[in-house]
């Protein structure tokens, strides 16, 4: 384990924003002006305050350690330091103030890293590169600093979709709630993956895989609390597929459900963006992200379901489609209060209070602007 000090930051609650900058600065946006945005977040009524926001090419995922010292952003580009990969960067976190500094920035050894996540004991950082074609391992120095990347998973295939599969796209790193696995997803060869990271030597392991409906594009994934059941979100068909987990071993079990995010039917490009189960176990959100040939109100939205706590099975309970503009993420804050929108056409971050009976969203009517949101993550509570 790292010897960094586990101490929690003490200062309050903070919300981290990535955002698309070149996307932006390409819409005439200032460079200088864009980047990781640093919200103070009210601890009573959840609304941001804007306190920071540190220049960064297009940080589009962000990720906290476990000490809640640092943080982790992939620069989603193909070009750092003129080779054809992206780059990963890490930060300090003031535990007072909230505010972040520069501490080193690495390749990702692979173009446009899309995904990461922190494995439980700090060591390491683990990076999906999505026309890499391949997931690898960045070491974590003590100092919260990262080291050259120490293991590359690559894959190799295609899918039936000629202009989305048509090479390996890696989207998503999430670990267990055991910490013992890697689950990832690919949304070009339609696999869903497990790893075993070796702490040792910061390498991946594949443990089991399976195969998603062809052309669905599996996208994100998501474990309930007690990590037996795997949800995938599928990009491209616009469904999440339930399957059992065995989290001693890693693998992959039986099909549960399959259930789809939008309506039938549906008019326009089905695209799905974020997943994540409310801390309780009890409710799943998933987003739909509208696209220009979209009709269906239904196909914008955060869509809100409920778990059967015997057989992890989904039952709709709505989708939230007012105030949402492309939300390729949002983030539940830790006590599960509330579920923050990241509308990434809409320029802005917009704040649902969660029912916690019925799992149903109501929108409290705080709402921050800030250029091309992509990506939140809270500090550690």
């Amino acid at each position: 384990m790292a010897s960094a000090d586990a101490t929690p930051v003490s200062g309050g609650q903070f919300m981290y924003v990535g955002s698309y900058t070149r996307d932006a600065v390409e819409e005439g946006a200032n460079a200088a002006e864009l980047g990781i945005s640093v919200f103070a977040v009210d601890p009573e009524t959840g609304a941001l305050t804007p306190i920071q926001t540190v220049v960064s090419d297009n940080p589009s995922f962000v990720a906290m350690h476990p000490s809640g010292q640092f943080l982790y952003a992939v620069n989603e580009n193909a070009d750092y330091d003129g080779a054809d990969s992206g780059s990963i960067e890490s930060y300090g976190i003031d535990p007072a103030s909230g505010e972040l500094t520069l501490i080193n920035r690495e390749s990702t050894a692979g173009a446009i890293p899309a995904h990461l996540a922190v494995d439980p004991s700090g060591d390491h950082v683990v990076v999906a590169n999505y026309i890499g074609k391949n997931f690898v391992v960045l070491p974590i120095n003590d100092d919260g600093s990262l080291s050259p990347v120490s293991g590359t998973f690559d894959i190799t295939g295609s899918g039936p979709n000629p202009d989305r599969q048509e090479a390996p796209h890696p989207h998503a790193t999430t670990f267990d709630p055991g910490g013992n696995f890697v689950a990832a997803a690919d949304l070009g060869v339609d696999k869903v993956l497990i790893f075993d990271l070796n702490e040792d030597d910061g390498t991946l392991e594949l443990v089991s895989e399976t195969a998603a409906t062809p052309g669905a594009g599996p996208r994100h994934v998501a474990f309930n609390p007690t990590g037996t059941i795997l949800y995938v979100l599928n990009e491209l068909d616009a469904t999440i597929v339930a399957y059992a987990y065995d989290a001693a071993t890693g693998a992959i079990g039986d099909e549960i459900q399959t259930i789809s995010t939008v309506p039938d039917p549906f008019d326009g490009t089905k695209s799905t963006a974020e997943i994540f189960v409310h801390p309780s176990g009890e409710f799943l959100y998933s987003s739909n992200r509208g696209q220009p040939d979209s009709t269906t109100p239904e196909g914008d939205a955060i869509v809100a379901w409920s778990i059967d706590p015997d057989s992890g099975e989904l039952t709709l309970i709505g989708h939230t489609i007012d105030d949402i503009e492309v939300p390729r993420n949002f983030a539940i804050d830790p006590t599960g209060t509330w579920l923050y929108a990241a509308n990434q056409e809409g320029d802005s971050i917009v704040q649902f209070a969660i029912n916690q009976e019925t799992g149903a969203l109501t929108p409290t009517g705080n709402v921050v602007e800030t250029t091309k949101p992509v990506a939140i993550v809270f500090s550690r509570p």
